[in-house]
């Protein structure tokens, strides 16, 4: 016989699942979201080019950049995280070096190097990701 204590745990995690999933906190809001913080930074990078792209960012100053949202974008997108280890170490950029989405892009791209895998991304790239690369790293798609 089960415990008290496990069946309500049991419970209560179905609840939160049941309530993440009506409310849109799944998979495809997460995706989204981070698209949209995609977005974010390449408008910002348009106006700003590789130093807004690099820099910190400043969310009071709707400033977003590859090391906004704690480098998050530099974990879970390879195509963005080629693209920051690519721009913002040929040459280094001020602060760039050891920030949260340096450590993170490193850690996605697993020793590969940024170029290479950049090159491979902007075959298949698209919406702002692509913009970012044509910006950022003209012609290395081609």
């Amino acid at each position: 016989m089960k415990s008290a204590k496990s069946v309500w745990g049991r419970i209560v995690i179905l609840l939160l699942l049941v309530i993440s999933t009506s409310f849109g906190f799944g998979a495809s809001s997460a995706q989204a979201g981070i698209t949209d913080q995609i977005d974010q930074v390449y408008q910002s990078a348009k106006a700003g080019g590789k130093d807004a792209f690099c820099r910190k960012g400043s969310i009071t100053g709707l400033d977003f950049s590859a090391r906004s949202f704690d480098g998050t974008l530099c974990a879970v997108n390879t195509g963005f995280a080629a693209l920051a280890e690519y721009t913002c170490n040929n040459p280094s950029v001020a602060g760039f070096s050891g920030s949260s989405c340096d450590k993170k892009a490193q850690g996605r791209l697993g020793g590969k190097d940024p170029k290479e895998v950049l090159k491979q991304e902007a075959k298949s790239a698209t919406g702002s990701i692509k913009g970012l690369i044509d910006k950022l790293a003209p012609g290395i798609g081609a």
